[in-house]
């Protein structure tokens, strides 16, 4: 699964950069679900991630780690699974992204993704916290899952009940956005029209990934 993972996100990641970037596709699917925790001391604690991945994927990981060919996944064999995920999304910052007031935050690496597979499907589900210590009041944060490589695409099918605020501050509100895509292409010809004679178009040209992505928007008096 970790050389599946790596050559697809390549190939997509050639398809971005070629003049036929618009036709990279996803090979993969993940229902999300986000939690954003927050701490007594009115910091930000955590974000929780949940994936539900595609019948497809799923299957294909069953057939890669069902070792004793029972037709499902023991405990240690989801551990394999999640160690996998772990090692092989690390480069693309876990698909987890958190801006305050644009600017990206940093996260650390989860600990562990654990996994669980039912109904034909794997789950995968993890904890990252900030790098450094987060003070909520007066933030404007947001929230997305996306992969730049467009290798995997998610969906927040339960719109606004896909994001969660838990233990966060009363003052906190939240906004869910889900872009669209017309409006994305707009957005982007007017960040390139808005750039000065020195400046270029980003080296990965329409960023669409985080354009499109469906996130969540935290405003904290």
């Amino acid at each position: 699964m970790r050389r599946q993972i790596r050559r697809l996100a390549l190939a997509g990641a050639m398809l971005l950069g070629s003049a036929g970037g618009a036709l990279a596709h996803p090979h993969v699917f993940a229902e999300a679900h986000m939690e954003v925790v927050g701490a007594p001391d009115g910091t930000l604690a955590a974000v929780r991630n949940v994936w539900r991945m595609d019948e497809m994927f799923s299957s294909s990981v069953l057939v890669d780690y069902d070792k004793n060919a029972n037709g499902t996944l023991d405990d240690d064999e989801l551990e394999a699974v999640g160690e996998t995920v772990r090692e092989s999304i690390a480069e693309w910052d876990f698909y987890t992204f958190v801006t305050d007031a644009g600017r990206p935050v940093a996260l650390k690496p989860p600990e562990a993704i654990h996994a669980l597979y039912e109904d034909g499907q794997l789950l995968m589900f993890f904890e990252m916290q900030p790098a450094s210590p987060l003070a909520l009041k007066g933030r404007k944060l947001t929230f997305a899952n996306f992969d730049e490589t467009f290798f995997v695409a998610f969906d927040v099918p339960d719109g606004e009940g896909g994001f969660q605020l838990v233990d966060m501050p009363a003052s906190c509100t939240k906004s869910v956005v889900v872009p669209d895509e017309d409006e994305a292409a707009k957005e982007w010809m007017n960040s390139i029209a808005s750039l000065g004679p020195e400046q270029s178009v980003p080296d990965d040209g329409i960023n669409y990934s985080q354009i499109l992505a469906t996130r969540m928007e935290v405003a904290c008096g």
